[in-house]
């Protein structure tokens, strides 16, 4: 007889985070992220690789089949249907690092192809991402009819208050309406530390961006560990019990 998994949850918890119980301490998350990050980098660099190479892909198609070189000079129409195949690619990609994020925050470190085969048929991952894409896209240009600045401050809004809606998908099982609400009532009653955080993210990135990306090497490793870690304080994470693993791949709970 097989024996039942156990479960155990480290961590916070959805329920404390949204009574505002949970204490973010940017500072603590940040050196624990570095430390992480000085042996986990090379399974989030699969990731980062594996997107450069599909960009380069991308890219050759337009030229070689189209003639386009030049974004701002692609129809309307091509350039949505660019948007829509470049989510459908490049989301389980995305999601696996995240889920590398999680993982590393509780001690675990997975390999990257592990992760991404588990996730690259879940198609609700995907239809979630286009969601959230026709959110901002939406909320955008809404707000830009009253002023550009509005809606650039939507655009940014809407992605950060979203931005745990695939890892809440995928770890807690919730449903995609549902991983957008709790994410939305979370990011408000932490707004503060959490645009802290991203400010500092993209501040790293246009500074990594000065390096030729040379930086990035730690930048975006540094910054999906530093969000694994920060799910784990506002949400918990479901990792199979010690005595219950044989394969590190299978030790968070995923969908």
């Amino acid at each position: 007889m097989e024996e039942q998994k156990q479960f155990e949850i480290q961590g916070g918890s959805l329920e404390k985070s949204l009574k505002g119980e949970t204490q973010l301490d940017l500072k603590a998350i940040a050196e624990e992220a570095w430390n992480l990050s000085k042996n986990t980098k090379t399974a989030v660099l699969h990731g980062v690789l594996l997107l450069f190479f599909i960009a380069i892909i991308f890219a050759w198609i337009l030229q070689s089949f189209f003639g386009i070189s030049d974004l701002s000079v692609v129809p309307q129409s091509m350039m949505i249907s660019l948007k829509v195949a470049g989510i459908i690619v490049t989301t389980p990609i995305i999601a696996t690092m995240f889920l590398l994020g999680i993982s590393h925050s509780v001690g675990i470190k997975p390999k990257f192809l592990s992760i991404l085969k588990n996730v690259i048929g879940s198609i609700l991952v995907i239809l979630l991402a286009l969601l959230l894409a026709a959110m901002s896209d939406v909320g955008s240009f809404v707000g830009s009819q009253i002023s550009v600045l509005l809606g650039v401050a939507v655009l940014f809004y809407i992605n950060l208050a979203t931005g745990f809606s695939i890892m809440l998908l995928i770890e807690k099982r919730l449903a995609p309406s549902q991983s957008v609400i709790q994410s939305l009532k979370v990011f408000h009653k932490y707004w503060m530390p959490l645009s802290m955080f991203y400010i500092m993210y993209y501040l790293c990135l246009f500074l990594g961006a000065l390096t030729l990306g040379f930086a990035y090497i730690w930048i975006i490793p540094f910054f999906i560990n530093m969000k694994g870690i920060l799910y784990r304080e506002l949400f918990g994470v479901k990792v199979l019990s010690v005595k219950n693993q044989s394969n590190p791949d299978e030790a968070v709970f995923h969908a």
